[in-house]
């Protein structure tokens, strides 16, 4: 940012340049063009901000999705081998011994 005498200097090339009858003019037209820098600057800042954000969180919910995934998979074969063993202590169950080899309950008033 310039200094108090930079712009007296910058001010008086001005002055010299466009004359004392153009130069508010030229005062305007520089304003409007800064304001449209400005607002255009504050603009993409925001869109950058956003698209930052959006950037993050979805990296964050990828990682998220490939827990899930996983945890799901690694839930699945365990179903699997726990399916596969029980269908073969079923087998072993229809020729009339239990897994846990104890007698099944029974009901002594129900006799």
């Amino acid at each position: 940012m310039p200094g108090p005498q930079q712009l007296i200097v910058i001010a008086i090339v001005a002055l010299l340049v466009f004359g004392p009858e153009r130069l508010p003019e030229f005062a305007r037209m520089a304003a409007r063009g800064l304001a449209k820098v400005r607002n255009e600057a504050a603009k993409n800042i925001g869109e950058l901000r956003e698209i930052t954000e959006f950037g993050e969180i979805e990296r964050e919910f990828n990682d998220i999705r490939g827990q899930v995934t996983g945890t799901r998979n690694q839930l699945r074969r365990t179903l699997l081998a726990d399916d596969q063993g029980t269908h073969g202590r079923a087998d072993a169950s229809a020729g009339g011994v239990r897994p846990d080899d104890r007698p099944p309950p029974t009901d002594l008033e129900a006799t």
